[in-house]
């Protein structure tokens, strides 16, 4: 933001502006904010000038013989173009999420205020009140807090099973979106064989109109619930030849935008290239997970990759190595030498597990929820919680050398893994 933002709480309870306040935390200098108890004083402060966001208590505001959204709609027919989030509880979510379909900016439940408040007044502020649709874009430089992705050093790398599996982990206690942002070829239609109905990102930028923007509703109805890990999410990516689209960084950042803004943390399976679309992710995005073989083709095809992000506007992207062996090596290259060609830090060393990889994909399921003792499965949510710490700040992001003592470490996971 490069302005103070004035919110405007309309709610019944004079006591409710102190929750907002505590949810903005150090950030609440940087908002103006005003309470008022009923639409008609809120229209009269809009009319004013100087409100940039309105957020509405819906079940404080609807008599019992009311429409209980009608407050809502009267704010957006004379609202001036302000941008309106509705705020509620868990009974009223349903009617929250109907609020958003039919114009609201967002939705925030009060359960999730620190968690959630100033990444969608944030987001809100770039809508248009009356549109349900985000503009193809990301603050500048990213807010990328939220946004993980992965990449192989050289294609066939094992970066797809990684992305997939650690999306997994972390779906465990929070909402993850896992976006395979892949023109064409794409793998994890492959994987899960879902219904041919099913959407996907060509259908996904099929629906976008020239206006540059990309409805929410319409990536809600690409995401595929995976069955047995209820946080998770998937946008496949295009299935086939016939229905890919150009996937553009314009239409990339707005996928993420939206994405960012409904879940937690949005993992992204990006394929090994150096394009302009790739760019765009990165820059936006908090981690990158490296995903590199131990063989010298994949080390120095990675070193040739972060070379060039050296050049690319990634200064606050965290880099780390994901050493993933699909199969045991009779000669694998030593964790020291890999170290010293690439300079930043392993993340995590994933065994081989060829068997389960197989019938993993025979069964629809990620690898760590058909086997979760397996060294495999906990290598990878060893990984996932690296990645989230990273992503977090609760550990702070390098970008020097591992070090010897991490390569050792290293090496000795995969001692204990049973891996030369």
């Amino acid at each position: 933001m490069d302005h103070d933002l004035t919110v405007l709480l309309i709610d019944e309870n004079p006591a409710a502006i102190e929750p907002i306040r505590r949810a903005l935390g150090e950030e609440a200098h940087r908002f103006k904010l005003r309470r008022v108890a009923d639409v008609s004083t809120a229209l009269a402060r809009i009319r004013g000038g100087g409100i940039d966001l309105v957020l509405l208590a819906l079940q404080a505001l609807a008599a019992p013989a009311e429409n209980p959204l009608a407050p809502f709609r009267e704010l957006q027919e004379k609202a001036q173009g302000i941008p309106v989030v509705v705020l509620g509880d868990d009974a009223a979510q349903s009617l929250a999420q109907t609020a958003v379909q039919q114009g609201a900016a967002a939705y925030l439940l009060r359960a999730a205020l620190a968690q959630d408040l100033l990444k969608v007044l944030r987001s809100a502020t770039g809508k248009s009140a009356g549109s349900s649709t985000v503009q193809r874009a990301l603050a500048p430089g990213g807010n990328g807090g939220n946004i993980i992705a992965f990449m192989g050093a050289k294609g066939g790398a094992g970066t797809t099973t990684a992305a997939l599996n650690v999306a997994a982990a972390l779906a465990g206690h929070r909402r993850v979106i896992l976006l395979e942002l892949h023109p064409e070829l794409a793998s994890l239609p492959l994987y899960f064989q879902p219904h041919r109905s099913m959407r996907d990102v060509g259908d996904l930028l099929a629906a976008v109109d020239r206006a540059q923007e990309i409805p929410l509703r319409e990536l809600e109805s690409c995401l595929w619930p995976v069955k047995n890990v209820p946080g998770l999410r998937v946008l496949f990516g295009s299935r086939s030849p016939r229905n890919s689209a150009p996937l553009d960084p314009a239409s990339s950042i707005g996928i993420l935008a939206l994405a960012s803004e409904i879940a937690d943390y949005v993992v992204v399976d990006l394929p090994a290239s150096l394009s302009e679309t790739n760019r765009a992710v990165l820059e936006n995005s908090a981690c990158l997970a490296l995903v590199v073989e131990r063989d010298p083709i994949s080390v120095q095809s990675a070193a040739l990759i972060l070379n060039r992000l050296d050049s690319w506007n990634t200064a606050k992207l965290t880099i780390g190595a994901v050493i993933l062996n699909r199969a045991a090596l009779v000669s694998p290259m030593p964790f020291a030498e890999i170290n010293a060609q690439l300079h930043i830090a392993t993340l995590g060393v994933v065994p081989p597990a060829p068997d389960l990889c197989a019938a993993a994909q025979h069964v629809h399921s990620p690898m760590l929820t058909l086997d979760p003792e397996s060294l495999a499965s906990v290598a990878l949510r060893d990984l996932a919680r690296e990645i989230e710490d990273l992503a977090t700040g609760v550990r702070p992001p390098e970008r020097t050398a591992a070090g010897p003592l991490a390569a050792y470490q290293a090496g000795q996971k995969m001692n204990r893994a049973g891996v030369r």
